[in-house]
């Protein structure tokens, strides 16, 4: 043998080595086998070609073993959108997701999510968010805890329905001149929270609103409509049923309007009931902003992914959440709560309605900055001149 050929590696480095690989090929070998179905139905699902290649793409780390168990923040307090969605949707999404452990399941205390989407926004990676309308209010009304920016995250599953207005009022045919300088109180959670369209669209009536702040409930807001200390309240779909309404109704109340967002009764919609329209609320300063607010009004709970998620990962959370829109369990909650959900490529036309133009954005918050000071105190700001 040659000086210079070299010889058989001995040593307990090469057994090492050895050992590393065959264990990294058992490995690899069993986590594609377990990995296998899943690639196999999300290829089959994947209709759009450039999925169906992310989803080829992705499946070089499925098999690697490189994919780990992702964490949904629920950013809600219980009786919230986000954490009534979320026992039902994270089972749904495992069997769709090539994770080898359950999702983590990370709650976030919060009523209007605010917080648990600044939490959202500080990872980096692996993590996916459920929030409500109420959190994208919050940042069109320039809320200082806002330290996110909801119009970069990629929405992959949305549940949507639409808030219905109901109280004392009579729409006339003389309604600007009828109720000029007429206070009307509304039950509000806060003057900038999830009732806020609600506000907005009265404002473009011609109406002194006067929010009430501190009924963080459907049956709160109800009771003080029957006390006669408000004038209007705003019902979540939820709750704004048909038996409930017919109820309302029985009692004296008004079914005013809903904010439909191409949800619910087309009939009831604020933009287009005819004796609404009629006051020309499209050309209203606010009406840009009454629209972003109205479309959050109506989102129950939306999924998200980070911005810099990578497009291959963004496919399969795409096509998890289309598969886990599809399921009956999904349909059936979605039917009981009267909502619609939708996912994937359908998404992305409401959740564009989420963001004004600019100048909808210092419109509102122009308004807010001249009423906020009058609110406390049951009064409404003097007329601009």
């Amino acid at each position: 043998m040659s000086a210079s050929a070299p010889g058989p590696r001995t040593g307990p480095h090469s057994r090492q080595h050895r050992s590393f690989t065959r264990r990294g090929i058992l490995r690899s070998v069993l986590g594609g086998a377990a990995s296998l179905p899943f690639l196999a139905r999300n290829r089959a699902f994947a209709t759009d070609p450039q999925d169906a290649f992310l989803i080829h793409a992705a499946s070089t780390s499925v098999l690697a073993g490189d994919v780990v168990a992702p964490t949904l923040i629920i950013a809600g307090n219980t009786g919230t959108g986000p954490a009534r969605w979320a026992p039902l949707l994270a089972p749904a999404l495992q069997t769709a997701l090539p994770a080898h452990a359950p999702i983590n399941l990370r709650p976030v205390a919060g009523q209007d999510g605010v917080t648990g989407a600044n939490l959202f926004d500080s990872q980096t990676g692996g993590t996916a968010l459920l929030i409500s309308g109420s959190a994208v209010i919050a940042a069109l009304c320039g809320d200082s805890r806002v330290h996110f920016d909801y119009q970069r995250w990629i929405p992959v599953f949305l549940a949507s329905g639409a808030p219905v207005v109901v109280g004392r009022l009579e729409f006339k045919r003389s309604l600007r001149a009828f109720f000029q300088n007429h206070p009307v109180r509304v039950a509000v959670t806060s003057p900038t929270g999830i009732e806020l369209p609600t506000l907005l669209a009265l404002t473009m009536l011609s109406m002194n609103v006067i929010p009430v702040s501190g009924l963080a409930t459907s049956e709160a807001s109800l009771a003080a409509l029957r006390k006669g200390t408000v004038d209007a309240v705003q019902l979540p779909p939820q709750v704004a049923t048909p038996e409930t309404l017919a109820a309302l109704k029985a009692e004296g109340f008004e079914i005013l309007f809903s904010h439909a967002t191409c949800t619910g009764d087309m009939d009831l919609d604020f933009t287009r009931r005819p004796d609404i329209v009629r006051q020309h609320v499209e050309r209203h300063p606010l009406f840009p902003a009454y629209q972003a607010t109205a479309h959050a009004a109506a989102l129950d709970a939306a999924l998200v992914l980070q911005m810099l998620t990578a497009p291959a990962s963004a496919a399969l959370w795409r096509h998890a959440s289309q598969m886990t829109a599809e399921q009956a369990a999904v349909q059936a909650t979605a039917r009981t709560n009267h909502l619609n959900v939708v996912a994937s490529a359908d998404i992305s036309g409401f959740y564009s309605q989420l963001t004004p133009e600019l100048s909808g954005i210092l419109a509102l918050r122009r308004w807010i900055a001249l009423n906020s000071p009058f609110w406390p105190t049951g009064q409404t700001a003097p007329p601009v001149r």
